[in-house]
């Protein structure tokens, strides 16, 4: 097999070009891959869609593609491995699929809050503690999983509930940084004590040499859990080459590939057959009980809250 598959990518940290040369070599197709600012790449497809110029779209967020959903710019695929999927990991038609999760998690600095795990948060509301006054950092409403969180919570709790734990937040002297990027690494310029970030920045802050380690929270019987978000893949309707695409997908949620995703970047697979190696595997989390649509209906509003609260880009 030969010829080419063209991309638009939204993930573009961490880069999955790896991932993409590994095709390119069992396949023979040439992977072009052009990458898109997370919150341009959706409205990219929509405006193209009478003449689409990408095979696949790949991007870091299932709400982004839930929210553009109804443009009808998707074409459904239901890829093997995705047929046993839970249900909040792809769209009800298969129009996207889950390809790695992303579970939120306080990302632990140990040189401040030392190794034992018992003396470690366990909620998010510990976070409002006087020991923790100042000590926490998050990113800000540019990475859309930060307003995704909190729209989970007011889903789960409800607005007053929501509000009030922001609240407090703040007035603890929560510190809000432009990305999670920035965030892990305010965590060791900055001695925070723990910052609020996806899990697979633990294991790339860790891979630099950065002596940090997870806390997952609110993982009691009864607890908040935590919202867990995913990247994302859809065939684009209407596409050159869906052939290609389709086997793309399968690629990337194969066993071998999701178990190179874990390796190199502490992502939280959504195969059950792929090795997981230390990575916390999906069945063991608690999640948020919080629907994929009813925190997209959620968004705009909590994107105002937080915006209210000193959540924009500093």
């Amino acid at each position: 097999m030969s010829g080419a598959l063209k991309i638009y990518s939204g993930r573009n940290r961490p880069d999955l070009a790896p991932v993409y040369r590994l095709f390119e070599q069992l396949t023979d197709i040439t992977v072009q891959v052009d990458r898109i600012y997370h919150w341009d790449v959706e409205g990219r497809v929509v405006d193209e869609r009478a003449d689409p110029q990408a095979d696949i779209l790949l991007t870091n967020s299932q709400l982004a593609l839930q929210l553009v959903q109804e443009a009808g710019v998707f074409e459904p695929y239901a890829a093997p491995v995705a047929r046993d999927y839970a249900d909040w990991l792809r769209a009800p038609d298969y129009s996207w699929l889950s390809f790695t999760a992303w579970p939120r998690v306080a990302m632990i600095n140990r040189r401040v809050l030392g190794d034992d795990s018992s003396r470690w948060p366990t909620r998010l509301e510990d976070f409002t503690r006087p020991e923790f006054r100042g000590k926490l950092g998050c990113a800000s409403m540019v990475e859309a999983t930060t307003i995704a969180q909190f729209a989970a919570i007011r889903v789960a709790r409800g607005d007053a509930y929501a509000e009030d734990l922001l609240d407090r937040l703040c007035a603890n002297g929560l510190h809000v940084y432009p990305s999670n990027l920035d965030t892990r690494q305010a965590l060791i310029r900055e001695k925070l004590a723990a910052a609020l970030a996806n899990s697979s920045n633990i294991h790339v802050s860790s891979m630099e040499g950065n002596a940090v380690s997870e806390a997952w929270l609110d993982q009691e019987d009864g607890g908040l859990g935590t919202h867990v978000e995913a990247h994302t893949v859809a065939v684009l309707k209407g596409c050159k080459h869906p052939e290609r695409a389709r086997d793309f997908v399968d690629f990337l949620l194969a066993p071998g590939t999701q178990g190179l995703l874990a390796r190199l970047y502490g992502e939280t697979l959504v195969n059950p057959n792929a090795e997981h190696g230390w990575i916390r595997p999906l069945a063991a989390i608690r999640r948020t009980d919080a629907p994929l649509d009813r925190i997209a209906a959620a968004f705009n509003s909590t994107r105002s809250l937080l915006q209210s609260k000193g959540f924009g880009a500093p």
